[in-house]
Protein backbone atom coordinates (compact mmCIF):
# COMPACT_ATOMS: atom_id res chain seq x y z
CA UNK A 1 0.00 0.00 0.00
CA UNK A 2 2.84 2.34 0.86
CA UNK A 3 4.51 1.56 -2.44
CA UNK A 4 1.36 2.49 -4.33
CA UNK A 5 1.02 5.70 -2.37
CA UNK A 6 4.55 6.81 -3.23
CA UNK A 7 4.21 5.79 -6.86
CA UNK A 8 0.96 7.68 -7.20
CA UNK A 9 2.53 10.97 -6.12
CA UNK A 10 3.17 11.74 -9.76
CA UNK A 11 0.04 10.08 -11.14
CA UNK A 12 -2.88 12.21 -12.40
CA UNK A 13 -5.66 12.92 -9.95
CA UNK A 14 -8.50 10.41 -10.13
CA UNK A 15 -11.76 12.26 -9.31
CA UNK A 16 -12.51 14.01 -12.63
CA UNK A 17 -12.38 11.07 -15.05
CA UNK A 18 -13.03 12.91 -18.31
CA UNK A 19 -10.99 13.21 -21.49
CA UNK A 20 -10.78 16.97 -21.02
CA UNK A 21 -9.30 16.43 -17.56
CA UNK A 22 -6.76 14.01 -19.03
CA UNK A 23 -5.85 16.56 -21.72
CA UNK A 24 -5.38 19.27 -19.08
CA UNK A 25 -3.17 17.00 -16.99
CA UNK A 26 -1.13 16.08 -20.07
CA UNK A 27 -0.50 19.80 -20.64
CA UNK A 28 0.60 20.10 -17.00
CA UNK A 29 2.91 17.11 -17.43
CA UNK A 30 4.41 18.68 -20.56
CA UNK A 31 4.95 21.99 -18.76
CA UNK A 32 6.60 20.13 -15.87
CA UNK A 33 9.06 18.58 -18.31
CA UNK A 34 10.37 22.04 -19.24
CA UNK A 35 10.31 23.86 -22.59
CA UNK A 36 9.48 20.78 -24.70
CA UNK A 37 8.07 21.74 -28.10
CA UNK A 38 5.70 19.45 -29.97
CA UNK A 39 8.39 18.92 -32.60
CA UNK A 40 10.80 17.79 -29.87
CA UNK A 41 8.09 15.55 -28.42
CA UNK A 42 7.62 13.90 -31.83
CA UNK A 43 11.37 13.34 -32.01
CA UNK A 44 11.44 11.66 -28.59
CA UNK A 45 8.47 9.42 -29.39
CA UNK A 46 10.06 8.44 -32.69
CA UNK A 47 13.35 7.61 -30.96
CA UNK A 48 11.73 5.35 -28.37
CA UNK A 49 9.69 3.54 -31.02
CA UNK A 50 12.81 3.00 -33.13
CA UNK A 51 14.46 1.54 -30.01
CA UNK A 52 11.56 -0.92 -29.79
CA UNK A 53 12.25 -2.14 -33.30
CA UNK A 54 10.06 0.03 -35.54
CA UNK A 55 11.40 1.54 -38.73
CA UNK A 56 12.00 5.30 -38.63
CA UNK A 57 9.28 5.90 -41.23
CA UNK A 58 6.65 3.95 -39.29
CA UNK A 59 7.76 5.24 -35.89
CA UNK A 60 7.23 8.96 -36.47
CA UNK A 61 3.73 10.13 -35.45
CA UNK A 62 2.20 13.12 -37.22
CA UNK A 63 2.90 16.30 -35.26
CA UNK A 64 -0.78 17.30 -35.42
CA UNK A 65 -1.76 13.94 -33.90
CA UNK A 66 0.58 14.51 -30.96
CA UNK A 67 -0.72 18.06 -30.56
CA UNK A 68 -4.35 16.83 -30.59
CA UNK A 69 -3.67 14.56 -27.62
CA UNK A 70 -3.22 17.73 -25.50
CA UNK A 71 -6.33 19.40 -26.88
CA UNK A 72 -9.68 19.33 -25.00
CA UNK A 73 -12.82 18.20 -26.77
CA UNK A 74 -11.42 14.88 -27.96
CA UNK A 75 -13.71 11.85 -28.36
CA UNK A 76 -10.87 9.38 -27.83
CA UNK A 77 -7.09 9.17 -27.48
CA UNK A 78 -4.79 6.61 -29.08
CA UNK A 79 -3.64 4.44 -26.18
CA UNK A 80 -0.23 3.58 -27.64
CA UNK A 81 0.43 7.26 -28.33
CA UNK A 82 -0.69 8.24 -24.81
CA UNK A 83 1.75 5.73 -23.34
CA UNK A 84 4.57 7.00 -25.55
CA UNK A 85 3.85 10.64 -24.68
CA UNK A 86 4.05 9.99 -20.94
CA UNK A 87 7.36 8.14 -21.33
CA UNK A 88 8.74 10.82 -23.67
CA UNK A 89 7.97 13.42 -20.99
CA UNK A 90 10.02 11.57 -18.38
CA UNK A 91 7.59 9.03 -16.98
CA UNK A 92 8.36 5.33 -16.51
CA UNK A 93 6.40 2.31 -17.74
CA UNK A 94 4.31 2.04 -14.57
CA UNK A 95 3.30 5.68 -14.73
CA UNK A 96 2.40 5.33 -18.39
CA UNK A 97 0.16 2.38 -17.57
CA UNK A 98 -1.59 4.42 -14.87
CA UNK A 99 -2.39 7.09 -17.48
CA UNK A 100 -3.71 4.40 -19.82
CA UNK A 101 -5.83 2.90 -17.03
CA UNK A 102 -7.23 6.31 -16.25
CA UNK A 103 -8.14 6.83 -19.90
CA UNK A 104 -9.79 3.42 -20.06
CA UNK A 105 -11.98 4.29 -17.07
CA UNK A 106 -13.44 7.16 -19.09
CA UNK A 107 -14.57 4.85 -21.90
CA UNK A 108 -17.57 2.58 -22.01
CA UNK A 109 -16.80 -1.13 -21.63
CA UNK A 110 -17.19 -1.82 -25.35
CA UNK A 111 -14.61 0.88 -26.16
CA UNK A 112 -11.93 -0.27 -23.74
CA UNK A 113 -8.51 -0.80 -25.28
CA UNK A 114 -6.21 -3.50 -23.82
CA UNK A 115 -3.44 -2.24 -21.62
CA UNK A 116 -0.85 -4.14 -23.62
CA UNK A 117 -0.72 -5.08 -27.27
CA UNK A 118 1.25 -7.82 -28.95
CA UNK A 119 1.62 -5.49 -31.95
CA UNK A 120 3.84 -3.21 -29.89
CA UNK A 121 7.42 -4.42 -29.42
CA UNK A 122 8.54 -4.55 -25.80
CA UNK A 123 10.55 -1.53 -24.65
CA UNK A 124 14.26 -2.00 -24.24
CA UNK A 125 15.02 -2.81 -20.55
CA UNK A 126 17.96 -0.43 -20.40
CA UNK A 127 15.93 2.56 -21.57
CA UNK A 128 13.08 1.58 -19.25
CA UNK A 129 15.42 1.54 -16.31
CA UNK A 130 16.92 4.90 -17.20
CA UNK A 131 13.51 6.50 -17.55
CA UNK A 132 12.36 5.04 -14.26
CA UNK A 133 15.39 6.52 -12.54
CA UNK A 134 14.95 9.99 -14.03
CA UNK A 135 12.69 12.22 -11.90
CA UNK A 136 10.37 14.73 -13.51
CA UNK A 137 11.57 18.35 -13.37
CA UNK A 138 9.67 20.72 -11.15
CA UNK A 139 6.66 22.33 -12.82
CA UNK A 140 7.42 25.67 -14.38
CA UNK A 141 5.11 28.53 -13.37
CA UNK A 142 3.23 30.58 -15.91
CA UNK A 143 4.91 33.75 -17.08
CA UNK A 144 4.72 36.26 -14.25
CA UNK A 145 3.31 39.71 -14.89
CA UNK A 146 6.50 41.45 -13.89
CA UNK A 147 8.47 39.31 -16.35
CA UNK A 148 5.93 40.09 -19.10
CA UNK A 149 6.28 43.80 -18.30
CA UNK A 150 10.06 43.55 -18.53
CA UNK A 151 9.72 41.86 -21.93
CA UNK A 152 7.53 44.73 -23.16
CA UNK A 153 10.08 47.28 -21.92
CA UNK A 154 12.77 45.30 -23.73
CA UNK A 155 10.63 45.42 -26.88
CA UNK A 156 10.59 49.21 -26.72
CA UNK A 157 14.37 49.19 -26.18
CA UNK A 158 14.81 46.99 -29.28
CA UNK A 159 12.78 49.48 -31.32
CA UNK A 160 14.90 52.35 -30.00
CA UNK A 161 18.09 50.47 -30.88
CA UNK A 162 16.85 49.94 -34.44
CA UNK A 163 15.94 53.62 -34.81
CA UNK A 164 19.33 54.68 -33.47
CA UNK A 165 21.11 52.36 -35.91
CA UNK A 166 19.13 53.77 -38.85
CA UNK A 167 19.95 57.34 -37.81
CA UNK A 168 23.64 56.59 -37.32
CA UNK A 169 24.03 54.91 -40.71
CA UNK A 170 21.45 57.03 -42.59
CA UNK A 171 19.69 53.90 -43.84
CA UNK A 172 16.60 54.18 -46.06
CA UNK A 173 14.66 51.79 -43.79
CA UNK A 174 13.18 52.11 -40.29
CA UNK A 175 13.92 49.08 -38.03
CA UNK A 176 11.54 50.47 -35.41
CA UNK A 177 9.03 47.62 -35.29
CA UNK A 178 10.88 44.41 -34.36
CA UNK A 179 9.95 44.89 -30.70
CA UNK A 180 6.39 45.80 -31.69
CA UNK A 181 6.16 42.54 -33.64
CA UNK A 182 7.38 40.49 -30.64
CA UNK A 183 4.87 42.11 -28.29
CA UNK A 184 1.96 41.78 -30.74
CA UNK A 185 2.63 38.16 -31.72
CA UNK A 186 3.31 36.91 -28.19
CA UNK A 187 0.91 38.97 -26.06
CA UNK A 188 -1.71 40.25 -28.51
CA UNK A 189 -2.74 43.51 -30.20
CA UNK A 190 -3.09 45.70 -27.10
CA UNK A 191 0.48 45.14 -25.78
CA UNK A 192 1.78 45.48 -29.33
CA UNK A 193 -0.01 48.81 -29.75
CA UNK A 194 1.36 49.97 -26.38
CA UNK A 195 4.92 49.17 -27.44
CA UNK A 196 4.40 50.87 -30.81
CA UNK A 197 2.98 54.03 -29.29
CA UNK A 198 5.74 54.21 -26.67
CA UNK A 199 8.37 53.82 -29.39
CA UNK A 200 7.16 56.72 -31.50
CA UNK A 201 5.90 59.04 -28.78
CA UNK A 202 9.18 58.79 -26.84
CA UNK A 203 11.37 58.80 -29.93
CA UNK A 204 12.94 62.06 -28.74
CA UNK A 205 14.86 59.96 -26.18
CA UNK A 206 17.20 58.85 -28.97
CA UNK A 207 17.03 62.14 -30.84
CA UNK A 208 14.16 61.29 -33.19
CA UNK A 209 11.32 63.70 -32.39
CA UNK A 210 9.99 63.32 -35.95
CA UNK A 211 8.91 59.76 -35.15
CA UNK A 212 5.92 60.84 -33.03
CA UNK A 213 3.60 61.76 -35.95
CA UNK A 214 4.06 58.26 -37.37
CA UNK A 215 2.87 56.45 -34.25
CA UNK A 216 -0.19 55.24 -36.19
CA UNK A 217 2.13 53.33 -38.53
CA UNK A 218 3.51 51.34 -35.61
CA UNK A 219 -0.04 50.77 -34.37
CA UNK A 220 -1.08 49.43 -37.78
CA UNK A 221 1.85 47.05 -37.79
CA UNK A 222 1.01 45.79 -34.30
CA UNK A 223 -2.61 45.11 -35.26
CA UNK A 224 -1.75 43.20 -38.44
CA UNK A 225 0.99 41.17 -36.79
CA UNK A 226 -1.24 40.27 -33.83
CA UNK A 227 -4.30 39.28 -35.83
CA UNK A 228 -2.21 37.59 -38.52
CA UNK A 229 -0.79 35.21 -35.92
CA UNK A 230 -3.71 34.89 -33.51
CA UNK A 231 -6.69 34.94 -35.89
CA UNK A 232 -5.47 34.11 -39.39
CA UNK A 233 -3.02 31.32 -38.52
CA UNK A 234 -0.11 32.88 -40.41
CA UNK A 235 2.53 31.66 -37.95
CA UNK A 236 2.25 27.98 -38.86
CA UNK A 237 5.08 27.90 -41.40
CA UNK A 238 7.66 30.13 -43.01
CA UNK A 239 5.72 30.71 -46.23
CA UNK A 240 2.68 32.12 -44.43
CA UNK A 241 4.87 34.10 -42.05
CA UNK A 242 6.62 35.82 -44.97
CA UNK A 243 3.20 36.66 -46.42
CA UNK A 244 2.25 38.15 -43.06
CA UNK A 245 5.29 40.44 -43.06
CA UNK A 246 4.33 41.59 -46.57
CA UNK A 247 0.80 42.36 -45.35
CA UNK A 248 2.31 44.41 -42.52
CA UNK A 249 4.43 46.31 -45.04
CA UNK A 250 1.39 47.16 -47.17
CA UNK A 251 -0.67 48.21 -44.14
CA UNK A 252 2.13 50.45 -42.86
CA UNK A 253 2.54 52.07 -46.28
CA UNK A 254 -1.19 52.71 -46.57
CA UNK A 255 -1.07 54.52 -43.21
CA UNK A 256 2.37 56.13 -43.43
CA UNK A 257 2.24 57.58 -46.95
CA UNK A 258 -0.81 59.84 -46.37
CA UNK A 259 0.72 61.02 -43.08
CA UNK A 260 4.00 61.87 -44.81
CA UNK A 261 2.23 63.70 -47.64
CA UNK A 262 -0.07 65.69 -45.36
CA UNK A 263 2.56 66.75 -42.83
CA UNK A 264 5.78 66.86 -44.84
CA UNK A 265 4.76 66.96 -48.49
CA UNK A 266 6.21 63.49 -49.09
CA UNK A 267 9.69 64.34 -47.75
CA UNK A 268 10.01 63.76 -44.00
CA UNK A 269 13.78 64.02 -43.68
CA UNK A 270 14.17 60.24 -43.45
CA UNK A 271 16.76 58.27 -45.40
CA UNK A 272 14.01 57.00 -47.69
CA UNK A 273 13.60 60.53 -49.11
CA UNK A 274 16.38 59.72 -51.57
CA UNK A 275 14.29 56.88 -52.99
CA UNK A 276 11.28 59.19 -53.27
CA UNK A 277 13.37 61.82 -55.06
CA UNK A 278 14.73 59.26 -57.52
CA UNK A 279 11.23 58.03 -58.42
CA UNK A 280 9.88 61.58 -58.72
CA UNK A 281 12.83 62.39 -60.99
CA UNK A 282 11.36 59.96 -63.50
CA UNK A 283 8.54 62.46 -64.06
CA UNK A 284 6.03 60.71 -61.80
CA UNK A 285 3.72 62.58 -59.39
CA UNK A 286 5.02 63.07 -55.88
CA UNK A 287 2.07 61.08 -54.48
CA UNK A 288 3.02 58.04 -56.57
CA UNK A 289 6.70 58.53 -55.82
CA UNK A 290 6.09 58.78 -52.08
CA UNK A 291 3.88 55.68 -51.96
CA UNK A 292 6.22 53.64 -54.17
CA UNK A 293 9.27 54.58 -52.10
CA UNK A 294 7.43 53.91 -48.86
CA UNK A 295 6.20 50.51 -50.02
CA UNK A 296 9.63 49.46 -51.33
CA UNK A 297 11.47 50.43 -48.18
CA UNK A 298 8.66 49.08 -45.98
CA UNK A 299 8.82 45.62 -47.58
CA UNK A 300 12.56 45.40 -46.92
CA UNK A 301 12.14 46.83 -43.44
CA UNK A 302 9.28 44.56 -42.38
CA UNK A 303 11.01 41.43 -43.65
CA UNK A 304 14.07 42.32 -41.57
CA UNK A 305 11.98 43.30 -38.54
CA UNK A 306 9.79 40.21 -38.86
CA UNK A 307 12.73 37.82 -38.84
CA UNK A 308 14.48 39.68 -36.03
CA UNK A 309 11.24 39.31 -34.07
CA UNK A 310 10.96 35.61 -34.93
CA UNK A 311 14.48 34.93 -33.69
CA UNK A 312 13.78 36.96 -30.56
CA UNK A 313 10.61 34.98 -29.81
CA UNK A 314 12.45 31.69 -30.34
CA UNK A 315 15.15 32.80 -27.89
CA UNK A 316 12.53 33.82 -25.33
CA UNK A 317 10.58 30.59 -25.80
CA UNK A 318 13.67 28.49 -25.12
CA UNK A 319 14.09 30.20 -21.74
CA UNK A 320 10.66 31.39 -20.59
CA UNK A 321 7.12 29.97 -20.71
CA UNK A 322 5.85 32.60 -23.15
CA UNK A 323 2.64 31.71 -25.03
CA UNK A 324 3.47 30.59 -28.59
CA UNK A 325 0.64 28.13 -29.27
CA UNK A 326 -0.40 30.06 -32.40
CA UNK A 327 3.17 30.46 -33.63
CA UNK A 328 4.10 26.89 -34.53
CA UNK A 329 7.01 28.15 -36.61
CA UNK A 330 8.82 29.01 -33.38
CA UNK A 331 8.65 25.38 -32.21
CA UNK A 332 10.01 24.28 -35.57
CA UNK A 333 12.89 26.74 -35.25
CA UNK A 334 13.76 25.53 -31.74
CA UNK A 335 13.52 21.83 -32.68
CA UNK A 336 13.35 21.46 -36.49
CA UNK A 337 12.12 18.26 -38.11
CA UNK A 338 14.59 15.56 -37.13
CA UNK A 339 14.44 11.78 -36.97
CA UNK A 340 17.44 9.93 -35.58
CA UNK A 341 19.73 12.83 -36.55
CA UNK A 342 18.13 13.48 -39.95
CA UNK A 343 16.87 16.88 -40.99
CA UNK A 344 15.51 18.54 -44.13
CA UNK A 345 15.92 22.38 -44.07
CA UNK A 346 12.95 22.89 -46.43
CA UNK A 347 10.65 21.54 -43.69
CA UNK A 348 10.51 25.05 -42.22
CA UNK A 349 8.98 26.36 -45.44
CA UNK A 350 6.04 23.93 -45.53
CA UNK A 351 3.03 23.13 -43.36
CA UNK A 352 3.71 20.21 -40.97
CA UNK A 353 1.69 17.72 -43.06
CA UNK A 354 3.73 18.41 -46.21
CA UNK A 355 7.01 18.67 -44.31
CA UNK A 356 6.65 15.10 -43.05
CA UNK A 357 6.67 13.80 -46.63
CA UNK A 358 10.02 15.41 -47.47
CA UNK A 359 13.07 13.18 -47.94
CA UNK A 360 15.58 13.75 -45.19
CA UNK A 361 19.22 14.76 -45.46
CA UNK A 362 21.79 14.02 -42.81
CA UNK A 363 22.57 16.82 -40.37
CA UNK A 364 25.81 15.22 -39.20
Amino acid sequence: MHENDSADDRAPAAPAETLDAIARDLVALKDAAGPVSYAELVRRITAQRVDRGMSAAAAQPPRTTVYDAFRPGRARIDVALLRDIVIALGGDEDEAERWVARYQRTRRTRDLVPRSSSALPAPAPARRASRAAAPLPAARPALRRDVAALILVACVAVNFAGMALVQALHLPIYLDMAGTAVAAMVFGPAPGILVGLATNVFGFVIGSPGAAPFALVNVAGAVVWAYGIRRWGMGADLFRYVNLTLLVAVACSLVGTPLGLLMFGGYSGHGSDGVTSSIEGLGLPVVFAAFSANLLTSVIDKLLSGFIALIGIAMLRSRLPIPTERLALVDRLIAPRAVDGLFHPAALMLPPGMARRLPVATAR
